[in-house]
């Protein structure tokens, strides 16, 4: 069994015309039982694939066997380039080439996550379990992702029950229990999908519960008990002509004693751990024609997200508890039509609206600042938008993907004052082949990212907030390299850069706050692929400066971290006859002292796994059954991850990651 990676490298140049972003995938017969029974044939549309744009990658679902993720850190360990950083769940923040996803456009299930609540709140908490793909635009994303692509996009996808079903079954049970030995985790995960006449329904359950896990010392680390419960919900309908209509319900909820700030291990001051909540709700609806005409080929997606956070006992000028809701409604409506334009040989034309209304709230019983401010205090935006998006194919040597889009904001602020911006972005790359199985590639744009919402859990906490001489935010990205496959070998090779003018504060009293960030460096990734296994290494150097400064922890939030030089390493071989497959995941982080406050000192660690699929085991039918035994942190290594906050603070003590934990997952299908 060989594990493939899905990346931009991979299509013939024929399927290369939905290169750079989300694409239609025509069906000459629709999915499921009703499909045999019609005998209605549709005309031929040309196949097309999802991809991304040059320097871009996607996480597939083989990607994510191999990882056997239990955290969002885990489902990105094999790529350099994106870094998560540690301790509980709830503190883990994303970064892309070293800015933090908050100024990316993140997207679950086509719902927009906002990332606003508090800058010691961890940016994105999802279940891996139910993962289908991951998709990684880096720089400026494509005008048909969405606005505020800042520094590029993340699109989280789950599995339907189609995905979960083998073809000619009706219904599948899925019962999954991991265990590990260092925070004494009991995971049990149950999935059901059916399938019949065109309708599907999926339901998902997991909940995760541990005690805090020790570090390479065998020191324990408060407040990063695994307290998770997660519950998704899926339903579809195929009709016989390829109309689809979707809908998704999902509910993640993490309540547990946490640190006071939950991004560090603990305060100096004392501060001790206090009982912490995080909800997060989501509704969506998607249609789309799975066999569309050239001219007529729609998409249409609705949807819904709300986080509640509350910290009970915040030491901050005495003790308070906060609370806050941020909610998101966003949709789109799109049409992607089959031409050349009759200037190219083959290609695609995306055009559009979408919107989003986004709010935050929060509510103080008591003011630390002031008996007077108690209250609620909501802040609002709405961003309307208009893009096209082309992806052409010029010959079958050259190929470029041109977008630009349009959007117009109105904020209100907590004090009832009205702020309307609005601008263009555009984005444009060129890939062509040198030689074959090698491609040039050049991408560049500027993104509008206008005035995200600010912090709402200290909404006129230390002071009343002031909105003067607000500036929308805008960024400029560029990027070039190489990518090629020749017979068992693989790679990409590129320079990034992203500047970032005007990245607000977001938790500030003056809300006009913010720095001028500047990304650059060098991401390189190689893989061998033989019969039976792989092996895949990535490398990348981040550069991050804010107004020519590193950014210290202080002042990192809603920002980005300077990460240095990161690799990772990982291979896996399959032993058909015996059912077997084993592996291992590397990371390094190289040393680097290029700021005296802010030391990157050199670690590695290294994971090991085999995974067991038997058909049989003597008389007994096993087919269905997958055991796996992982061990993570093999050597038991002492280490602070790069990615994690605190390491250059006095007043607080930065999460050491889990010394040597052996994983049991068992897992069978039904």
């Amino acid at each position: 069994m060989s594990i493939t990676r899905s990346r931009g490298a991979r299509r013939p140049a024929l399927l290369s015309a939905l290169f750079c972003g989300t694409a239609s995938v025509a069906l000459l017969t629709p999915a499921g039982p009703a499909a045999a029974q019609d005998a209605t044939v549709l005309a031929p549309i040309s196949v097309t694939a999802t991809e991304v744009a040059p320097g871009g990658f996607q996480i597939g679902a083989e990607d994510l066997e191999h990882a056997n993720p239990t955290t969002i850190k885990e489902v990105f360990q094999g790529e350099a380039g994106v870094n998560v950083g540690g301790g509980a769940d709830l503190a883990r923040k994303t970064y892309v080439n070293g800015i933090e996803d908050s100024n990316l456009n993140v997207k679950i299930d086509g719902a927009r996550q906002v990332g606003t609540t508090f800058h010691h709140l961890g940016t994105t908490m999802i279940d891996p379990n139910l993962l289908k793909s991951v998709r990684v635009e880096t720089g400026v994303a494509p005008a048909d992702v969405g606005p505020a692509t800042l520094g590029g996009s993340i699109a989280y996808e789950t599995k339907d029950a189609r995905d979960i079903i083998e073809p000619g079954q009706m219904q599948k049970v899925s019962l999954k229990y991991q265990h590990d030995t260092n925070t004494n985790l009991h995971s049990p995960t149950v999935t059901y999908a059916a399938q019949a006449q065109g309708f599907e329904a999926l339901f998902h359950g997991s909940y995760d519960n541990g005690s805090n896990y020790e570090d390479g010392r065998g020191n324990e680390v408060t407040g990063t008990a695994p307290r998770i419960k997660n519950f998704l919900a899926k339903g579809a309908w195929t009709g016989n002509t390829g109309h689809r209509i979707e809908f998704n319900s999902s509910y993640l909820q993490d309540e547990a004693v946490r640190p006071n700030r939950v991004n560090f291990a603990e305060l100096s001051n004392g501060s001790v751990p206090v009982p912490q909540s995080y909800q997060r709700r989501s509704l969506g609806v998607t249609y789309k024609n799975e066999a569309p005409s050239e001219w007529v080929n729609p998409e249409v997606v609705l949807s819904f997200n709300e986080i509640r956070y509350s910290v009970e006992n915040l030491a901050l000028a005495g003790n308070h508890d906060l609370k806050s809701k941020t909610t998101s409604y966003s949709g789109k409506l799109a049409n992607t039509f089959t031409t050349g334009l009759g200037l190219a040989n083959t290609g695609t034309v995306t055009a559009g609206v979408d919107f989003y209304r986004d709010e935050g709230q929060n509510v103080f019983g008591t003011h630390p600042f002031g008996s007077g401010r108690q209250g609620i205090y909501t802040e609002r935006s709405l961003n309307v938008g208009a893009f096209v998006q082309t992806r052409l194919n010029w010959t079958e040597k050259f190929r470029t993907s041109v977008g630009a889009r349009f959007d117009r904001q109105n904020l209100h602020g907590i004090d009832g004052t009205k702020h309307d911006f609005q601008g263009a972005s555009g984005n444009a790359n060129a890939e062509y082949d040198v030689v074959k199985g090698l491609t040039g590639y050049v991408g560049g744009g500027t993104s509008f990212g206008g005035v995200p919402l600010g912090e709402s859990l200290i909404y006129n906490f230390t002071s009343v907030w002031n909105y003067t001489d607000l500036d929308p935010s805008r960024s400029f990205s560029g990027k070039f390299g190489f990518k090629g496959e020749q017979g068992p070998f693989s790679g990409d090779a590129h320079v990034f850069y992203t500047r970032i003018l005007n990245a607000h504060q977001r938790g500030d009293n003056d809300r006009q706050s913010n720095n001028n960030l500047t990304t650059k460096g060098l991401n390189l990734s190689g893989k061998y692929t033989y019969g039976d296994g792989f092996v895949r290494a990535t490398y990348s150097y981040q550069n991050l400066r804010a107004n020519g400064q590193v950014l210290e922890t202080g002042s990192a939030s809603y920002h980005g971290f300077n990460m240095g030089s990161t690799m990772t390493l990982d291979a896996a071989h399959s032993f058909p006859s015996w059912d077997l497959r084993i592996g291992t995941s590397n990371e390094f982080a190289f040393h680097q002292d290029d700021d005296p406050s802010f030391h990157k000192n050199f670690y590695v660690t290294t994971n090991i796994y085999a995974q067991w699929e038997p058909e049989s085991v003597g008389d007994m039918n096993t087919e269905g059954l997958t055991l796996r035994l992982d061990v993570k942190n093999l050597f038991d290594r002492t280490y602070v991850d790069r990615a994690t906050s605190g390491t250059d603070s006095n007043s607080a003590t930065a999460y050491y990651e889990p010394g040597r934990t052996f994983l049991l997952t068992a897992k069978m299908d039904f």
